[in-house]
C-alpha cells in the first residue's frame, strides 16, 4: 500500500539506495513502497515538474539509455526525491506522456478557427511543430520513440492510445462536420484523419529525428494541397 502524505522527499532520501546490497526481496521493497506517493495523488505542480525532466533526458538519452539518474539530473530532485513520487521509471514516463497527451489534447479542442477547413489546417499547424522549437521537437521525438516500445509495454501502451485515438477522433470530427456542411466532398472522416495523422507522424521522424533538410517544407505544401482536394470548389 503507497503512503500518500505521512513522508517527505528528505524520508525517502534517507533510504538511499533503494535496494541495499545484500538485502533480500520482499522486506526492502515494502519498506521502500511504504515511503513512496500513490501516482494518483502526486500534486500536479510536482508532476508537471517531473514531466518536464522526463522530456528532457528522453530528448538527450532516448528511452533505452534512460535513468532515473539522468531524469534527476534534468530535475531540481535527487534519484531518491523522485521516488518519493513514483516507484519506477516508467511511472515517471507515464507522467509525461499523461502531461503531453492534456497538453495536446487542450491545443486541439481549443482551436480558435471559424470553419471545418480553418480548423482542419490548425491541426495541421499544431502536429507539424517547428523544427526550431526544440522544446516541442524533443516531445515529439520521444514519443515516437516510445511508440516503438508501445507492443511490448502495457504500462507505456494505453497512455500513447489515448492520445492517438484523441487526435484521430479531433481530426475526425472535423471532417465530419466539413462533410455535413458541404465544405468537404464526401470523403470517409476516420480514413482521412488517419491519412492526416500518418503524415503528421512520419514528419516526426524525416524531419525533426532525422532532420532531413526540406522535408517539413515539402510535407506542409503536400498537406495543404490535400486539403485544398477536400474543399468543394
Amino acid at each position: 500500500m503507497h503512503a500518500t502524505g505521512r513522508w517527505s522527499e528528505a524520508a525517502v532520501a534517507s533510504r538511499v539506495p533503494r535496494f541495499t546490497p545484500g538485502a533480500t526481496g520482499t522486506s526492502s521493497r515494502a519498506s521502500e513502497h511504504s515511503l513512496t506517493m500513490s501516482a494518483d495523488s502526486v500534486p500536479p505542480e510536482q508532476k508537471a515538474q517531473i514531466a518536464n525532466a522526463v522530456r528532457a533526458a528522453l530528448a538527450e538519452h532516448g528511452y533505452a539509455r534512460l535513468t532515473t539518474k539522468k531524469v534527476a539530473a534534468e530535475s531540481d530532485k535527487s534519484e531518491a526525491g523522485l521516488y518519493y513520487y513514483y516507484d519506477s521509471k516508467d511511472e515517471m514516463i507515464v507522467a509525461f506522456l499523461e502531461t503531453s497527451e492534456d497538453y495536446l489534447a487542450r491545443s486541439l479542442d481549443d482551436i480558435d478557427a471559424e470553419g471545418p477547413e480553418a480548423r482542419l489546417r490548425a491541426v495541421c499547424d499544431i502536429l507539424l511543430v517547428d523544427e526550431g522549437d526544440a522544446a516541442a521537437a524533443g516531445v515529439n521525438i520521444a514519443v515516437m520513440e516510445l511508440l516503438s516500445h508501445a507492443p511490448h509495454n502495457e504500462t507505456l501502451r494505453e497512455p500513447l492510445l489515448r492520445m492517438e485515438r484523441h487526435t484521430l477522433g479531433v481530426i475526425a470530427d472535423i471532417v465530419r462536420d466539413g462533410v455535413e456542411q458541404g465544405v468537404f466532398r464526401e470523403v470517409d472522416p476516420e480514413g482521412t484523419a488517419a491519412f492526416v495523422l500518418s503524415a503528421t507522424d512520419g514528419y516526426t521522424g524525416f524531419a525533426l529525428a532525422l532532420g532531413m533538410e526540406g522535408v517539413g517544407d515539402d510535407l506542409r505544401a503536400s498537406l495543404s494541397a490535400y486539403i485544398d482536394s477536400l474543399v468543394v470548389a
